[in-house]
């Protein structure tokens, strides 16, 4: 499975895995260039950069991009709302989706919408294909349509792995562990830390998961999502969130409370994973985890030292990453996807009429 936690080489698994999904696109898509064309006949077109197509940034843009535009639709469902865990899971079949198929085999539109509408029925909110394509601007019976008919070709994409573990109650309960732990430390203090900001400690709290949720959205244009343990990933965001309120204190809090670096308090579980320990393990007591021979459990200040390595690196991650924030018309990206759109996965396209009508004689036959 690609969401993996402490992996350092995803990263250039997923590059590579993109590059080579993007050079297959490209060549199918000069198979479908017609023999007289030039630009197919000089040298065969054997080098990767002659490949007509979009190279793996583009597709990765266009993706960014309708990541973005998932969120918008995704805030549209008022009635009834969709819990914040359908939009984590919508955005990691996404993501998953397009590391292993191309933007221009399957345009990214009609797969944010199925990502979306399976979403709804693996986090326990299933809703119906009305009520969904309701919420959608235009061309609700074609959506319908697309979705319905794609559905399965998206489990079957993703090998039926639909689970996702999301960052969204990892950060509840380090906010919620936050403020007691600032009250503990500032006994003589009840509230100081809700006082500094004019609101009272459920405010705080409730100020602090907005904040919160509302950068873990933005962070899923990454490939956070992918490359790091959901604990961690909320647990950068919280640091970042205590950048703008210094005293909270939250760096403290993480090498004391987290860690166990402070030596009156008991050491809480490390959101350092250890090999492939999946998120499912954090629900359960760590009993005899540590049992194997040999293995020895980091000390607090070696945990605080990886974890906060990796935190930088996450950081590091967010601060060069190019988001969308705003939507525009139609991107540079899509314009040229336009002209590069393989006829045979493109449901406007002759070649995929063609190809529907000869599939739906055999099956007449067969019946």
């Amino acid at each position: 499975m690609l969401i993996a936690a402490g992996l350092d080489a995803l990263p250039s698994d997923l590059a590579n895995q993109r590059l080579d999904c993007n050079i297959a696109a490209r060549k199918k898509l000069n198979a479908q260039f017609p023999k007289d064309d030039k630009t197919a006949n000089e040298s065969g077109l054997q080098d990767v950069e002659n490949l007509p197509g979009l190279d793996p940034d583009e597709e990765l843009t266009i993706v960014k991009r309708y990541i973005f535009l998932m969120k918008a639709l995704f805030d549209k469902f008022r009635d009834p709302r969709l819990p914040d865990e359908v939009y984590g899971f919508a955005v990691t079949y996404l993501k998953r989706f397009y590391i292993s198929h191309s933007v221009m085999d399957f345009y990214p539109r009609e797969m944010m919408l199925t990502c979306l509408y399976v979403a709804c029925k693996a986090a326990d909110f299933p809703i119906g294909i009305q009520t969904f394509i309701s919420h959608i601007p235009r061309n609700q019976e074609r959506y319908s349509d697309f979705i319905l008919n794609s559905e399965l070709f998206l489990l079957e994409s993703l090998n039926y792995d639909l689970w996702v573990f999301t960052p969204y109650r990892p950060l509840i309960g380090l906010i919620i562990d936050l403020v007691a732990y600032q009250k503990r430390v500032r006994q003589k203090e009840v509230d100081s830390v809700a006082i500094e900001f004019g609101t009272g400690e459920t405010e705080l709290i409730s100020e602090l998961q907005s904040e919160g949720v509302d950068l873990i959205n933005l962070w899923y244009q990454t490939d956070l999502c992918l490359i790091v343990h959901p604990s961690q990933f909320a647990l950068a965001v919280l640091v970042e969130l205590g950048r703008t309120r210094p005293r909270l204190d939250v760096e403290v809090f993480v090498r004391d409370e987290v860690c166990g670096c402070d030596p009156v308090q008991r050491p809480k579980k490390s959101p350092m994973p250890s090999g492939h320990e999946s998120d499912e393990d954090d629900e359960k007591p760590s009993v005899n985890k540590s049992s194997d021979k040999g293995s020895v459990s980091p000390s607090p200040e070696e945990r605080w030292s990886q974890l906060s390595d990796r935190l930088d690196s996450i950081r590091e991650v967010v601060s060069q990453f190019d988001f969308v924030v705003e939507l525009e018309r139609m991107s540079t990206e899509e314009l040229k996807l336009e002209n590069f759109r393989n006829p045979l996965y493109n449901i406007d396209s002759e070649e995929y009429a063609a190809a529907k009508s000869h599939s739906d004689s055999l099956l007449a036959n067969l019946e």
